[in-house]
């Protein structure tokens, strides 16, 4: 079989080896296309796993903070508490139970 191809003649053995020659051109295309896939999966999964540990340590950290915050406003709240009780205790509720007060209210 003769074949005109781009002004040339080609015969049948020369087609055949044009049409290897093509696919393994498509092979070795394709082969190059996944080794440069593969290495960019790598360099992502490297990046990646850096910001999930970056993402950790922040975690971490924001939970501390938390936790440090907490514990500062529950010792805030108990000194509100002390400092209630301690206002309780040194004025008297009632006049009944304070002698001065008596006094002061028959003196009037």
């Amino acid at each position: 079989m003769i074949m005109v191809v781009d002004g040339f003649l080609y015969g049948g053995d020369d087609v055949q080896k044009l049409y290897f020659i093509l696919i393994g051109s498509v092979f070795i295309l394709s082969i190059l296309f996944a080794i440069v896939i593969w290495r960019q999966t790598i360099k992502f999964e490297k990046k990646a796993r850096a910001a999930k540990q970056a993402k950790e340590e922040y975690l971490k950290q924001l939970m501390l903070e938390q936790e440090e915050e907490e514990r500062r406003l529950a010792e805030l709240r108990l000194q509100e508490e002390l400092l209630e009780e301690d206002a309780a205790i040194s004025q008297p509720s009632e006049p009944e139970n304070n002698p001065e007060a008596k006094s002061k209210d028959h003196n009037e």
